[in-house]
């Protein structure tokens, strides 16, 4: 699961497979096939579940991120919004992330 640290705060990302698995009535997801094949450029939503060190709760925040770079396996994007829990992890902070995270794709109105 990937997971990023700084000396205040520190997240993991949900897979957005697994709990649709477990809920698949209450749980949507995009199509494996469109999360599979994200280009650059694309705005996904994942899940992340942030623990800040002078906090005991865990934080759950479905964020933006846009893709900057697609790998045989993984992406990478710059998260494209705050977090309402802590200003140690911010819009334009890089993202390492699978298709199975990806909740959500944006698709823009017409």
């Amino acid at each position: 699961m990937p997971k990023w640290d700084t000396p205040m705060a520190s997240y993991t990302l949900d897979n957005g497979a697994e709990i649709h698995r477990e809920a698949p009535t209450t749980f949507f997801l995009p199509p494996a096939t469109e999360r599979e094949n994200l280009r650059s450029g694309d705005l996904v939503k994942l899940i992340f579940r942030i623990v800040l060190d002078a906090d005991p709760e865990v934080h759950v925040e479905r964020m933006w991120v846009r893709v900057t770079e697609v790998r045989l396996e993984t992406y990478v994007g710059l998260l494209d919004n705050d977090p309402y829990c802590t200003r140690e992890i911010r819009s334009g902070m890089r993202v390492e992330f699978h298709a199975d995270h990806v909740i959500q794709i944006y698709e823009p109105r017409h």
